[in-house]
């Protein structure tokens, strides 16, 4: 609860077992710790050296949970409750509970303790009763400094018995207490469902504690994570993916009310998602309390990996958690590090080489938009890569002035991702990159710079996810690796290419058309370089002459021959196709030959694309399509609709020539259920 500051005293989970001990007796609860020294509780029966005492405090518990539900119901009372009485009641109960808490001695006389409880019990019972049976009782004034006295011990009592600090504000404003007790609920409500979770699910849940305050996630990014961790596998033998896998999962936390989908303009499906903070502030609670990582008084994640054996790099207004580390020694102990706001990667290299055992390094960005900058002022310390032969996920996603990988991190034995993109400095990627045989996650999208791909690629046999693929001009020699040399890599299922060739070129045209031999691919996007989209030249009378001149020499050379008819279609399992900035005006001949009865999603963006009839019926399956920046298409509502008869969303962007399209003010159009 980041807005909170005055700690109040209470037991703090960092990490270890812990127990809460009181006036007559202990009670302790089992604990699993997990491989990473993660403390998850399990269900076990409490054993209380004074049972009378329990039974007691339980039925103590139970009567102010009645009337902490009663005062929020009875807001209209009328009179108040007989000052003294409440005062002596409440002021019994705090004293009470604190020392059930430990803040009497433990040597104390049970027989005080019980003579003190009884008269409690006596109390609370006949307030609970006269609660329930008076249908004219007074209203509680609930800026009553004893109300007050009694909620805060309610929750003193209640966070207590999951070992955390609670922090209370000095003086307790109605707003301000209204909001601690809907955190308290919600923190009850959110254990609740936790405790019931099996290990696994749990540790993927507490991931979430250290995104800010209503970030937007991106299910990818927390992927990553739980593959990089080995809460999930990319690996697996069953024929699940590890996004099958983690979909489980947040389908699961959606269900249960802990996550809510993010949906862009109304789509039917949503690759982000995000936390109430109420629930935020729970996780974090539960996060601390399992040690998973360490959180300042604020709540923020913090670089000390001590207890967690995780740190998060955090920039706050105090300075940058970066910079601390140094001074944090057993780096061995460091298992991830995750980047939450940090701009510069300023590591030391001999601090950074000591990360042995180290398994996930989220280095980059997971923020979505680019304007979340990072740099390195030297990118030497990545050569202490090599030591890290642990690491599983790697991801300098965003991080500019990194012009090349050091040849180590072909090493990396254990490596399932590696996230390069928009490493818009980055020029090469090491030729012994086929090393990396565990490999399933590639991207390497936006690295500009790039001009041609190691032939070792074709090496990456468990390969199943390639982004930014580059065909580049044809260079003498041809030692690197071809479009064609991947049609091997027997998982590949997901494929974006960038074409970095003029327009005008076959050279591009040839490497595509061995698409039709990647048998697992269900995912592909092309994108043209737009570099070679120059305006024309203003016509002269020089050009205007030789235009004639050729267009008359054109005249008389007989016609070109007609086309070839349409080839058997070869079928080709895409479910999804998204073509950017394509520079022909009607599909491209080896996309034609393409039978595509299982494509679902169909996303073009600019270029010059003026008819999409495609097959030889001139229908496409999909039953999602975008449409963005297409200047030149031209068609009307009744046409799309023969073009697309399966069509259940649409969505139109900057596309003048298409008309009467029933879209709503969002360029959105959906299909009546």
């Amino acid at each position: 609860m980041s807005e909170l500051k005055q700690p109040v005293e209470g037991s703090s989970g960092g990490g270890g077992s812990s127990s809460s001990s009181g006036g007559g007796g202990s009670c302790s609860s089992s604990t699993t710790n997990n491989a990473d020294d993660t403390i998850i509780e399990e269900d076990s029966d409490s054993s209380c050296h004074n049972c009378n005492l329990q039974g007691m405090f339980e039925e103590i518990q139970n009567d102010l949970i009645y009337i902490k539900k009663a005062c929020g119901k009875f807001g209209q009372w009328e009179d108040q409750v007989n000052d003294s009485m409440k005062g002596f009641a409440f002021q019994a109960l705090d004293n009470a509970f604190k020392q059930r808490t430990g803040s009497q001695e433990l040597t104390k006389e049970t027989s005080y303790l019980q003579d003190k409880l009884k008269n409690t019990h006596r109390i609370v019972s006949m307030l609970k009763e006269s609660l329930h049976s008076s249908p004219q009782l007074s209203s509680v004034n609930l800026n009553s400094q004893s109300l007050q006295l009694a909620k805060d011990s309610m929750i003193r009592r209640e966070f207590n018995r999951y070992h955390c600090s609670v922090y209370l504000p000095a003086e307790l404003e109605v707003e301000s207490n209204d909001k601690i007790m809907a955190e308290i609920s919600t923190f009850l409500e959110i254990a609740a469902v936790y405790n019931d979770l099996d290990v696994t699910t749990k540790l993927c849940l507490l991931c979430f504690s250290v995104f800010p305050e209503n970030a937007v996630i991106k299910k990818k990014v927390l992927v990553h994570w739980w593959v990089g961790e080995g809460f999930i596998d990319t690996l697996g033998t069953s024929g699940k993916t590890a996004e099958d896998t983690a979909n489980q999962f947040f389908n699961d936390f959606i269900e249960k009310g802990l996550i809510k989908p993010v949906y862009k303009k109304g789509r039917p499906s949503a690759d982000s998602c995000n936390m109430d903070p109420y629930i935020r502030d729970a996780v974090i609670i539960l996060a601390k309390r399992a040690g998973f990582f360490n959180f300042d008084s604020n709540g923020n994640p913090t670089e000390d990996f001590t207890r967690s054996r995780r740190a998060c790099l955090v920039k706050t207004e105090e300075g940058s958690s970066i910079h601390e580390l140094p001074y944090r020694l057993e780096q061995e102990k460091v298992q991830s590090i995750i980047n939450v706001n940090e701009p510069n990667l300023d590591f030391r290299s001999e601090w950074f080489s000591k990360m042995k055992y180290v398994k996930v390094l989220q280095l980059g960005r997971w923020q979505s938009s680019a304007k979340h900058l990072i740099q390195v002022e030297d990118s030497e310390f990545l050569k202490g890569l090599k030591n890290m032969r642990h690491i599983r996920y790697l991801s300098l996603r965003g991080v500019s002035r990194i012009t090349e990988l050091p040849a180590s991190i072909c090493k990396l034995s254990n490596l399932r991702i590696l996230n390069l993109n928009g490493c818009a400095d980055l020029e090469q990627l090491p030729q012994g990159i086929g090393s990396l045989k565990n490999l399933t996650h590639l991207d390497m999208y936006e690295c500009y710079l790039i001009s041609h791909m190691p032939t070792g690629l074709a090496l990456l046999y468990q390969l199943q996810v390639l982004k930014g693929f580059v065909i580049g001009e044809p260079r003498p020699g041809g030692n690197y690796c071809k479009l064609a040399d991947l049609s091997g890599l027997e998982h590949l299922r997901k494929l974006s290419i960038h074409v970095d060739i003029n327009k005008t070129s076959d050279a591009a045209k040839r490497e595509l058309i061995s698409l039709a031999n990647f048998k697992k691919l269900r995912s592909l996007s092309i994108s043209w370089s737009r570099l070679y989209d120059t305006p024309k030249k203003p016509l002269t009378l020089k050009r205007i002459a030789t235009k004639k001149f050729m267009s008359r020499v054109k005249s008389t050379k007989p016609p070109p021959p007609p086309p070839s008819p349409l080839m058997d279609p070869v079928s080709v399992p895409l479910e999804k196709l998204n073509l950017n900035y394509f520079p022909g005006s009607k599909m491209p001949d080896w996309l034609m030959q393409w039978d595509l009865n299982k494509l679902k999603k169909l996303y073009i963006r600019g270029g010059s694309l003026s008819n999409l009839c495609h097959g030889k019926q001139c229908k496409w399956g999909a039953t999602n399509v975008r449409f963005k920046f297409l200047e030149k298409l031209q068609m009307d509502w009744s046409k799309l609709q023969d073009l697309f008869p399966d069509l259940t969303y649409l969505e139109i962007f900057e596309c003048p020539e298409l008309s009467s399209i029933p879209c709503d003010e969002n360029g959105v159009w959906k299909k009546a259920d």
